[in-house]
């Protein structure tokens, strides 16, 4: 065509277009109405403009073949993850991750309910796994094992045995056992209290302490690195939450691996999940499991909406299942082109939360690191600030979690409530352990 339909339009610079917003909101004086402030700091405008940029912004793709799946825990007697198990592969779950206590000395028949399987299962252990444990899973096929003793140590605030005995349990781990994955559990600072730079700069110092520790001892690299993110209900943000991670984490990973793939999943946070009006949790999820697919996870985790006030259950693991076989089949997430690119609004977000974050983890580094920060408890006293204004956002009524701070009604207000008690610490904190904390 000789001449584009655009060209009858006039082309207004960005100032008469903010002129135009100004006037259209009411507008008198300062800035553009209706702008809020976030948690994070981050101003939010009412509409955003294409800026000029020397390259092309760094968005991550998401992975189109991203994986449904599901948690399974497997306490001290396995045959009780049995049924669980079998649920979860007739219903076609694309990958399971394990959660294996430390009272498991022996799988069970858990090993051969898994042989015949093409799924992708992942092992996260809370101790070292026995030679026995090691043996059973040598056969089975696309299995890795990880194990994030750090992660354990900030919850545990101490060392089950020694940090020398640790330390050296753990690289005699790495060093031998195969499939070997690196696994960090980075959804403890969400569930904390922290805010989302918070979170993207804790997770990158815990990755960067396994790094830097694997270089300094000479210990070679997995294949993969396994990073587990909680996302909440704050849609936009939390996409960009994701892809600020990805892309700083490869940063990082360059600097020390190019063939290191990171693998990151996606899991529902618990801190936002209530007991009053608790089928409300089920809409929440499906928010954050809709973040985690547009932000580029690669496994997407669901959780049953009773998670926090029940045992496992068939029909609570059912319904987490189905969110994630409506999202992939009915809503065709798993064919959606880079919903990020071209979003000035996404793109923005992105920016800021690297910058501010990439700061953050910056600050964490030039005083120790991460171990440094834990047990200095600098890390806690940031997340508690955090913690604390989020606490007092509910409580004012400017966070609202619907059924529970707003739009109650009498009988979720009177709803009978079975609260899982968490076990007694067994030795005495080193530091303040990080701990989930519920809004309410």
């Amino acid at each position: 065509m000789e001449h584009s339909f655009f060209d009858a339009f006039h082309s207004y610079t960005v100032e008469e277009q903010q002129e135009q917003i100004k006037k259209a909101l009411g507008a008198t004086r300062g800035n553009l109405p209706h702008t809020w402030i976030s948690p994070e700091d981050i101003a939010v405008d009412p509409i955003y403009f294409k800026k000029p940029k020397p390259k092309k912004q760094d968005i991550t793709s998401p992975p189109v073949n991203w994986k449904r799946t599901q948690r399974i825990c497997i306490e001290s007697d396995s045959d009780l993850a049995i049924k669980e198990i079998n649920d979860a592969l007739d219903a076609e779950i694309d990958c399971i991750h394990f959660f294996v206590s430390e009272e498991v000395n022996d799988l069970g028949i858990v090993p051969t309910t898994l042989k015949d399987s093409k799924r992708d299962f992942l092992f996260v252990f809370k101790e070292i796994p026995s030679k026995s444990i090691l043996t059973q899973l040598s056969a089975l096929e696309n299995v890795e094992l990880g194990i994030d003793f750090y992660g354990q140590y900030a919850q545990q605030a101490y060392w089950k045995a020694s940090a020398e005995m640790s330390h050296e349990n753990w690289f005699s781990f790495m060093k031998s056992t195969v499939g070997k994955g690196l696994f960090i559990n980075a959804s403890l600072y969400a569930n904390a209290g922290a805010n989302l730079l918070q979170q993207i700069a804790f997770a990158l110092s815990h990755m960067n302490a396994y790094l830097s520790l694997m270089d300094e001892k000479s210990i070679a690299f997995p294949s993969k690195i396994h990073v587990q993110l909680a996302l909440g209900s704050n849609y936009f943000f939390e996409l960009a939450k994701l892809a600020s991670f990805r892309s700083l984490a490869e940063i990082m990973i360059k600097e020390y691996s190019h063939t290191l793939e990171l693998l990151i999943t996606a899991e529902p946070l618990q801190r936002n999940k209530t007991t009053t009006d608790y089928n409300v949790n089920i809409l929440r999820t499906t928010t954050e499991m809709m973040s985690a697919v547009l932000g580029g996870a690669n496994r997407v985790m669901n959780h049953s909406y009773d998670l926090r006030f029940n045992q496992p259950n068939a029909f609570g693991d059912r319904i987490a299942r189905n969110q994630l076989h409506l999202l992939k089949y009915e809503s065709y997430f798993d064919e959606l082109p880079n919903v990020m690119d071209g979003s000035y609004y996404l793109e923005a977000l992105q920016e800021e939360m690297k910058e501010k974050a990439w700061a953050l983890f910056l600050e964490i580094e030039q005083h120790g690191g991460w171990l440094t920060a834990i047990e200095s408890n600098n890390i806690q006293s940031k997340i508690e600030k955090a913690r604390q204004e989020e606490a007092r956002q509910f409580k004012e009524g400017a966070l609202v979690l619907v059924g529970t701070n707003k739009y109650t009604t009498a009988s979720s207000l009177n709803a009978e409530i079975k609260t899982i008690v968490p076990r007694a610490a067994k030795k005495k904190a080193m530091f303040t352990p990080l701990e989930t904390f519920y809004l309410s």
